[in-house]
């Protein structure tokens, strides 16, 4: 993960800061990590950088292995301290995240390592399958954080992102209000590619508004825009004109940002200080 990831961008200190601090280090340029990946996805967002047959679970390009398995891999190669838990969408399997956490425990690797789930927030799964006791133990785990990406900043952004249907958004920001309210160390990241960009400012300010209103009122400073690139694996799907129209919605998002955490920008915390020195290199 790289903390200035393009020079048209804003930065990214996801995972960087909860890693770090956890870990008590300087926050590096770059940060290594291990990634595990679910092969399977139960969405189709048109830039995705993971090719559709990586995401479709096929024994051909994926298989069957234990967390415990990867995790005695990882330790054993000396491989990064950070692991991310992504996909496809790691909580299509609701267990996934609990079982790794279980197996850090066991194998006493919480001191030395940090778990990072980044999902979509596309599926209840989690919270239809998770036991009370269960999501608790999770919760209360030393060095586990999670971040969800929505795929828009409202239902039309998201629809055309993801070629779902409209109550896709809703849907996502009711799973991130749930996490939230579990009270796991949960971030989120957004993506700002839109089919159109009219009134941009007011459709930017409303989503930030139901942010705060339904997440919590200094959430936004723990959300971070994606830039979203053309690779080969997305080049026959890639839609030019959404993506350009993101440069357009992240000029709305900082200007935003700034009018509504002036004074936390200047005086609080790492993250915020991050966002705000991002903010002033666009």
């Amino acid at each position: 993960f790289k903390l200035h990831p393009s020079k048209n961008w804003i930065d990214n200190p996801l995972p960087h800061l909860p890693v770090c601090t956890y870990f008590n280090i300087p926050i590096p340029e770059v940060l290594p990590v291990q990634l595990f990946q679910l092969s399977v996805c139960n969405i189709n967002c048109w830039y995705c950088f993971v090719d559709k047959k990586l995401r479709a679970g096929h024994p051909k390009h994926s298989d069957f292995c234990s967390p415990k398995d990867l995790l005695e891999k990882a330790r054993a190669e000396n491989q990064p301290r950070v692991i991310v838990l992504s996909g496809g969408q790691p909580d299509l399997v609701p267990e996934y995240n609990l079982w790794f956490l279980q197996s850090r425990q066991e194998l006493g690797m919480e001191k030395s390592h940090f778990i990072w789930t980044d999902d979509n927030l596309s599926t209840d799964l989690f919270f239809q399958t998770m036991t009370a006791d269960q999501m608790d133990y999770m919760r209360s785990r030393p060095g586990y954080a999670r971040v969800g990406c929505l795929k828009g900043f409202d239902a039309v952004s998201a629809a055309f992102n993801t070629r779902t249907n409209l109550s896709f958004f809703d849907e996502q920001m009711r799973r991130l209000k749930q996490l939230t309210q579990i009270g796991f160390d949960q971030y989120a990241y957004v993506t700002l590619t839109t089919p159109y960009v009219d009134q941009i400012d007011k459709r930017i300010g409303h989503f930030l508004d139901r942010i705060q209103t339904e997440i919590g009122p200094d959430f936004p400073l723990k959300m971070v825009p994606l830039e979203i690139y053309k690779y080969a694996v997305n080049a026959g799907r890639y839609k030019d004109l959404a993506a350009q129209n993101q440069y357009v919605a992240l000029k709305s998002w900082i200007r935003e940002i700034n009018i509504r955490f002036q004074t936390k920008i200047r005086h609080n915390d790492t993250l915020i200080r991050r966002l705000s020195h991002a903010n002033e290199h666009v």
